[in-house]
């Protein structure tokens, strides 16, 4: 474990330098970040699960998609119940869901055709799960979190969902203010118009999203969460630990914010407690909470354990030996082995 003496100007420095060496691990908007498919291709399958209210799934679920020709990979949902393959050839593959309790099985088939020259393509999917036959359902539970709100801005919700998921994120923040309008008191309206804003950048107007939906339901998990990982991404680390905290308080089998209470507090040189939350983070969820390999990466080599940063490197390239910087990474692992020099920086030009 780290020493407690670990939050020294220098030993703050020392973690940006590593940042700019590694790159920078940024926060997943949604979550989870996307599942690499490893086939080598440009294009994606990307989905949201509904519950058979119509609600996003809450809690992390698997997906899995099949190929003959590639065999099968599984990605696991988000706290908002969106999932994505991507590096996906031309080829026929198979979505589905059969491990939810209660729930019936899903299964659609998906077709990829790319021409020569064109560019990678998108196949989104909008999953609604049906509830088991002869399955008795918890009085209330299902339908809990729509119970009340007009016919029209469940309508004009749903549409966001849909237009969200085809990358019309403009489409959708203009149907969930709709939505809002109709029924002032739409708490998951207000979370979801957060990470619409989310996916354009749009972080002061997501921010006062999420502060909205939990002024109408303090205690909601979805707007906590996702109001922490955006603390994250804007950089007020200190905000973001108070958060996650109490999200961890709230569910704390969950992997997403152990993750991003690790990088909250990494950020602010707290690296003892910020490797507790990243180590928990990875034995909850696994492959799916790669990056927390990175950020372990960078604490343990800002200490000066050099083995420590090169072992999560590897096993980071082990999860995604694909990833964009991966030949990059390889040639910090030889340098913290000692068996290769560290690229010169070329000096700037006087003016």
């Amino acid at each position: 474990m780290l020493s407690r003496n670990r939050h020294s100007l220098e030993v703050r420095l020392a973690l940006i330098a590593v940042i700019a060496l590694f790159g920078c691990v940024s926060a997943q908007r949604s979550g989870m970040e996307a599942t690499d498919s490893g086939f080598g291709g440009s294009n994606t399958i990307s989905g949201t699960v509904l519950a058979p209210s119509g609600q996003r799934m809450e809690g992390h679920i698997a997906v899995r998609l099949s190929s003959m020709m590639k065999g099968s990979r599984i990605a696991i949902t988000d706290d908002n119940g969106n999932f994505t393959f991507r590096g996906l050839v031309n080829g026929d593959y198979t979505i589905s869901i059969d491990k939810e309790k209660d729930l019936e099985p899903f299964s659609q088939s998906v077709t990829i055709i790319q021409l020569p020259g064109s560019p990678g393509q998108n196949y989104p999917l909008s999953i609604r799960l049906k509830i088991k036959p002869g399955t008795a359902t918890k009085p209330g539970v299902v339908n809990a979190e729509l119970a009340g709100v007009p016919e029209n801005a469940v309508a004009m919700y749903r549409k966001a969902a849909e237009l969200g998921n085809a990358g019309d994120h403009e489409g959708a923040i203009a149907q969930l203010n709709l939505a809002i309008a109709a029924f002032p008191k739409f708490m998951l309206a207000y979370n979801d118009l957060g990470v619409q804003y989310m996916k354009i950048n749009g972080l002061q107007k997501s921010d006062e999203a999420f502060i909205a939906a939990l002024k109408i339901e303090p205690r909601a998990y979805a707007p906590l969460v996702n109001r922490g990982i955006l603390l994250v991404m804007m950089k007020r680390y200190a905000e973001a630990e108070l958060v996650l905290r109490e999200v961890i308080m709230m569910k704390d089998d969950q992997a997403v914010g152990h993750y991003f209470l690790g990088q909250a507090l990494a950020n602010q040189g707290k690296f003892v407690n910020a490797e507790k939350e990243l180590l928990t983070a990875i034995k909850l969820g696994g492959d799916a909470v790669k990056e927390a390999h990175r950020l372990l990466a960078i604490i343990y080599s800002s200490s000066g354990d050099k083995k420590g940063a090169s072992d999560e490197l590897e096993t980071y390239l082990k999860i995604a030996p694909n990833a964009p910087d991966a030949e990059q990474l390889r040639h910090v692992i030889l340098q913290l082995k000692g068996l290769e020099k560290p690229m010169s920086t070329p000096a700037k030009p006087t003016q």
